[in-house]
């Protein structure tokens, strides 16, 4: 394969109106691989933005929905789990199958009905970074729908600062970070 071929892309497509946000080539080059396969977890942190165009200055940020991913290699099973949004875990026993469900696009609901008439554009912003064991943990609850203690207030506020230094640890050892972007064409609504 080229060069060109294994860079990792976003894309926003519209189909019928609806936004199909679509992740491509993010484990081509092998440096996530080899990080989960070393320990460290991926999170993919994605946001779709919706604006709506002006002629002043500066668009008018309409509405946004977020959504994450994380993936981790399991050793003892010898297989990748990929956990999405919904707590829902799939295990793949080969990366090339892993990779082919990174890039299964998301269907998104975010539309301008109901916004009034004009222009509108998406944005969307796709983050993968590696996760210590903490960061995996807290991440996994809240896919499923739990929040941490620590932002609830009932955990130990020691621990939170605990984990905010192991992440800026992490951040420091010049682990691969990835921050992809996409705005497709503006669509005119009368």
């Amino acid at each position: 394969m080229s060069a060109a071929a294994q860079d990792a892309s976003l894309s926003v497509t519209l189909q019928n109106g609806v936004p199909r946000v679509q992740a491509t080539a993010l484990l081509a080059n092998g440096k996530f691989v080899s990080l989960m396969r070393s320990g460290f977890p991926l999170r993919l942190h994605y946001r779709l933005e919706l604006w709506r165009t002006r002629s002043g200055w500066f668009n008018d940020h309409v509405n946004e929905t977020s959504w994450d991913a994380v993936v981790h290699y399991d050793p003892l099973a010898d297989d990748f789990v990929l956990v999405r949004s919904g707590g829902i875990a799939t295990r793949y026993a080969r990366v090339d199958a892993l990779a082919r469900a990174l890039e299964v696009p998301y269907k998104v609901t975010l539309s301008p009905k109901g916004k009034g008439k004009g222009s509108f554009y998406y944005l969307c912003r796709l983050e993968v970074s590696t996760l210590n064991d903490t960061d995996l943990q807290e991440v996994e609850q809240w896919l499923r729908g739990e929040v941490s203690p620590a932002v609830s207030g009932r955990g130990d506020l020691t621990k939170a600062v605990v984990r905010g230094a192991q992440r800026m640890l992490v951040r420091i050892a010049g682990l691969p970070r990835l921050t992809l972007e996409a705005r497709p064409e503006t669509v005119k609504k009368n």
